[in-house]
């Protein structure tokens, strides 16, 4: 058992962040492990999947919002900035343009903006 007293933030972070990306691929996964990219469709094994963020982890007010967060590869997730345009349209159709909204809300009363640039994980 870990003795999260002696963490420091970060670190508390770092492990909230890890324990979050493992829930989410497994609550998506299909057959023996496998994950569909939510902005691509390209089928990884879950350990070869992402746990992106529509609005970037940098927003903690939305950072372990599960509405938030879907498995993407690592192509769409980190070398195309998160697909964020792709990935709001996928969530409108999955979740409706009010939630969507909500999280956008969220981001913004913590005093930031998220832009389109900024959306990406």
């Amino acid at each position: 058992m870990i003795d999260y007293s002696k963490k420091t933030y970060q670190q508390l972070v770092k492990i909230l962040d890890r324990e979050v990306s493992i829930y989410v691929r497994k609550t998506h996964q299909f057959g023996d492990g496998y994950c569909t990219c939510y902005t691509c469709g390209k089928i990884l094994p879950i350990s070869e999947i992402d746990a992106g963020h529509y609005i970037s982890r940098r927003f903690y007010a939305t950072r372990y919002e599960l509405d938030n967060i879907r498995p993407q590869c690592t192509g769409c997730n980190k070398y195309r900035g998160g697909e964020p345009m792709k990935f709001r349209s996928r969530l409108v159709a999955d979740i409706g343009e009010e939630r969507v909204k909500r999280l956008e809300a969220k981001a913004e009363l913590n005093g930031e903006r998220p832009s389109s640039k900024g959306m990406a994980d």
